[in-house]
């Protein structure tokens, strides 16, 4: 029986294991060069910043994987994001804030910079031409009821938006987040050198080859996104 016992705690310990080491990770480098929000991504920070590791696509059935490449940076007052998605065929409808921005090419960041307070979390998606979906996704409030500012946007289009004649090449998206801004979820304040927050970084394909990416996959049988205990991590270093 004691055997027994032993070889089930060893199985749910190894499965525990995996499926913690299925989490990435990222260290998010500080950064003391100016970084202007372009999305021209020329600076040299930006130059220096390594990108996060590929997203993988947990629903795939069909279509083109178009790959989504991220870089993050820190200083004393913004997080700061790129994003560079490949992209053949380059869509968006919405031109409005706090529209149904995740029907467009679009990508998100999910971020809980408290994740001891439980699976509450920031959201901002934001479509190929910079406007954004802003959303505070408090488990106490209906999400409706918790708009926040939208970040900093730079965006560039490598190619033609709305038109299937020609073949794109992508588009990049240059993002700053004010910490004071978002005092939600945590005091706003700058994070301090070693702070862990829980991340989910994804996106939406537009009108042509639909496709849902992730850095971190979410562990659900359909397509979802706001699934926050399989969001990555970062970890801030100084």
């Amino acid at each position: 029986m004691q055997k027994a016992l032993a070889v089930i705690v060893a199985a749910l310990y190894v499965g525990s294991t995996a499926f913690a080491a299925g989490i990435p990770e990222y260290t998010v480098e500080w950064s003391s060069g100016k970084i202007v929000i372009d999305g021209i991504l020329d600076d040299a920070a930006w130059a220096a910043a390594k990108p996060a590791s590929p997203f993988v696509f947990p629903w795939w059935t069909a279509g083109d994987k178009e790959q989504t490449e991220v870089k993050m940076l820190w200083d004393d007052t913004f997080l700061y994001l790129a994003y560079r998605c490949d992209d053949a065929h380059i869509w968006a409808d919405h031109y409005d804030s706090n529209s149904a921005t995740c029907l467009d090419d679009c990508v998100e960041i999910f971020w809980n910079p408290n994740p001891a307070s439980g699976e509450s979390y920031n959201m901002f998606e934001m479509n190929c031409i910079g406007n954004a979906l802003s959303v505070c996704n408090d488990k106490k409030k209906p999400i409706l009821e918790n708009k926040i500012l939208p970040p900093h946007i730079g965006q560039r289009i490598d190619g033609t938006v709305n038109n299937d004649a020609d073949t794109d090449r992508g588009w990049v998206l240059e993002v700053a987040i004010r910490f004071a801004d978002y005092p939600g979820l945590f005091d706003g304040a700058t994070p301090k050198n070693g702070d862990m927050w829980r991340v989910g970084l994804n996106r939406c394909g537009g009108k042509i080859n639909e496709q849902f990416s992730q850095w971190s996959a979410s562990q659900t049988p359909q397509p979802n996104f706001h699934a926050p205990k399989d969001f990555g991590r970062i970890v801030f270093k100084k």
